[in-house]
Parts: structure tokens; C-alpha cells; sequence
């Protein structure tokens, strides 16, 4: 029986079925052959018919292996850092780094490293971390941390991947005391509802926020979008995290993604001659949709060097740097995501590449 994550509700409504994409879009492989041999499993999201909150029916966090070949890092794009910097705006606005701060899902620790540049007491949790810094402990939170208290929380990126989102937030809050303040930032349903942007349905997602539905699990809070509409994030008091949810009217989701994807395999004119920008999930959801054998789009291009000469898993599309380009005598780009459009012009207009947008 499907059951509402933050309540245990099963009134409940599956909206959409996503087929055979790779369990983790964020890893690529060494070679062609494990990449094919990568798993791949169908995601199924439902509605709870009580709050609106969308989430992954039938996800198993057991089954995920996030380790230092977990690799989601987007630091290489300028517009990317200059998303970070707004950020670390939007927390200095609101007088959050002032005091001890914990970041929970730090990856990297790039966006960490920025705040220490600037002074700020920060230590991190990751079990992705590659580094050797001892601000950063490769585990994940847990209550079994509760000596770490800090004055402001960070959860960048990290909600969105954590089956019991609500009773993670009051594992935090408990563990802190309910002291000082927590920060969130996710993805926006609202974004991939309206885009019909079924690439941003995969299996590390377990949920799906709306502002609304986010904020619903605190009894006050300030919140907004950004990242051009992408991404959402709350600002809230520990203290204010709820005890329990009510139950709202809300409006069940008539979502066309399908249609969707017979769009995208319509995009791709010119097999052989035609990449793909971009090796996140983002790609790696799009390649698994719609062109399983790899005989539609010749390759991948992506500026992370963690990427580069590697594989797609389940597709098996190969990764090349942008320098690559005129070598593999691609003739048109389709870019996964319009926020990088003007980084990718710059280097593909010279050469006479077409590009395309999702």
C-alpha cells in the first residue's frame, strides 16, 4: 500500500509512471560496458490527497550507494557560482552567518569552502566527500550527532533525497535543541509541472516540493524561488518545525509528461552529428528516455572534469570536454538546462554548432 511519507496517509494518488532510468543519474562509469550494465529501476509519483505533497511510491534509500563516486558537483559554471553567491546573499540578509553553522549533504564541500572563505565557523556532512579537511564528517547525519549544535543549519540539495523528509527536519530540530535556524533549498515541482520537464523525475528524488508543501512543515517561515525558478528555499526557527500536519484542501496534479517525451525524440534531427549538454541527471534522465540504445545522440558534453571520458549509465553515451567538439564533428547541441544557455553559446557559435534548448 503507497503511503503519504510525511503523514503515513494512504489516500493517495499515483499522477505518473517514469520508465527504466538508472537508479543513481549522478554516477558515471569507467567504461562503456558497466555503464550499460548500470541499474535501472521505474519511478512511480504519487500525490497525497491530503497536504498535495508529491513523492516517490515505492522508493528504497537501501538500495542507494552515495559514495565519492557520486558525482553532482555544478561549480565549474559561472552561473552556477553566481547562483551560490546569491545564496550566501540571501543567509548574510537574514544574519545567518554570524554564528557556528553545520551544512548536512555538503557533497563536495564547495559551497562550504566559500563560506570558510568568508570567515565563516562551518563544519560539513557528507559520505560523498573526496577531501581530507576535518570540518567535514563523511557520514550522514543522524541523532547519534547531537553534540553538534550550531546556531544555523544548511540542507542544500539534500531533502529531496531522504525517504522520511518531515521526520528528518525533527531529527534536526531535536538534535539542535530547537535552536537556531535551518535553511533549505530544493528543486520546485512547480518548475518541472510547468516545463513538463519530465527529465527532472529520477529515482534519487523521493520528493518533489512546492514552496507550499514545503513550508507546510513549519508553523512559520520566509521562502522564495530562485535559480531562475528552478529551485525554492525556506528559511525557518528550528523551534517552529511541527509536530504533526494538517490535512489541506488541495488540487491534484493532470500531469502530460508523457507527451512530453515524444517531443524530445522529436528534437534529435540529425543522429550522429547530434551531443547533448550537460551529464547530470538532468542528461542522464533525458538519454534514458529517449535513446536507450545510444544510436540517436553521439555523445555528451560536460565541463566537470570528474566526467569527462566516462559513461551514461544505462545508455552508455560517452562524455566528452567541451575543447572536444569539432573532433567528434558535432554539428547541433541539445542543452539540458537553459540557465547555462549563454555559457554554452560562447563556445559553440564560434564553431557553428546549432543549439537547442529543452
Amino acid at each position: 500500500m503507497i503511503k503519504c511519507p510525511l503523514t503515513g496517509s494512504d489516500n493517495v494518488k499515483i499522477i505518473y509512471q517514469q520508465m527504466s532510468v538508472p537508479l543513481i543519474q549522478n554516477k558515471v562509469y569507467p567504461t562503456k560496458e558497466e555503464a550499460r550494465n548500470a541499474v535501472c529501476i521505474d519511478v512511480v509519483l504519487a500525490q497525497s490527497l491530503d497536504n498535495g505533497f508529491v513523492f516517490s511510491a515505492g522508493f528504497n534509500d537501501s538500495i542507494i550507494d552515495y559514495d565519492e563516486h557520486y558525482q553532482n558537483e555544478q561549480s565549474n559554471s559561472v552561473y552556477f557560482q553566481q547562483h551560490l553567491n546569491n545564496v550566501i546573499e540571501i543567509m548574510d540578509q537574514n544574519k545567518c552567518l554570524e554564528r557556528k553553522v553545520v551544512e548536512i549533504g555538503c557533497g563536495k564541500a564547495y559551497f562550504m569552502n566559500m563560506l570558510i572563505d568568508r570567515g565563516v565557523d562551518v563544519i560539513g556532512f557528507d559520505p560523498t566527500y573526496e577531501g581530507d579537511s576535518p570540518k567535514v564528517i563523511k557520514d550522514f547525519f543522524s541523532d547519534k550527532y547531537s553534540n553538534v549544535e550550531a546556531d544555523f543549519i544548511i540542507l542544500r540539495h539534500t531533502l529531496e533525497h531522504i525517504s522520511n523528509p518531515f521526520g528528518f527536519i525533527q531529527t534536526v530540530a531535536k538534535a539542535n535543541n530547537y535552536k537556531g535556524k535551518i535553511f533549505i533549498e530544493v528543486p520546485t515541482f512547480e518548475w518541472i509541472v510547468a516545463h513538463l520537464a519530465t527529465e527532472d523525475i529520477f529515482y534519487e528524488h523521493c520528493n518533489y516540493f512546492t514552496l507550499d508543501t514545503l513550508q507546510m512543515l513549519f508553523k512559520k517561515s520566509t521562502g522564495g524561488h530562485f535559480f531562475n525558478g528552478q529551485y525554492i528555499y525556506v528559511i525557518a526557527d528550528l523551534a517552529d518545525v511541527k509536530d504533526d500536519l494538517e490535512k489541506r484542501n488541495i488540487q491534484p496534479y493532470d500531469v502530460k509528461f508523457k507527451e512530453r517525451i515524444e517531443t524530445y525524440k522529436n528534437m534529435i534531427r540529425k543522429p550522429g552529428s547530434t551531443a547533448i549538454w550537460g551529464a547530470g541527471a538532468k542528461g542522464s534522465t533525458f538519454l534514458n528516455l529517449i535513446d536507450k540504445g545510444a544510436d540517436q545522440v553521439k555523445c555528451v558534453i560536460d565541463i566537470n572534469p570528474k566526467k569527462q571520458h566516462k559513461y551514461i549509465g544505462g545508455t552508455g553515451h560517452y562524455i566528452i570536454k567541451p575543447e572536444e567538439l569539432q573532433q567528434n564533428h558535432i554539428e547541433e547541441i541539445v542543452v539540458m538546462n537553459n540557465n547555462y544557455i549563454d555559457e554554452i553559446k560562447a563556445i559553440a557559435e564560434p564553431l557553428g554548432i546549432k543549439l537547442k534548448t529543452l
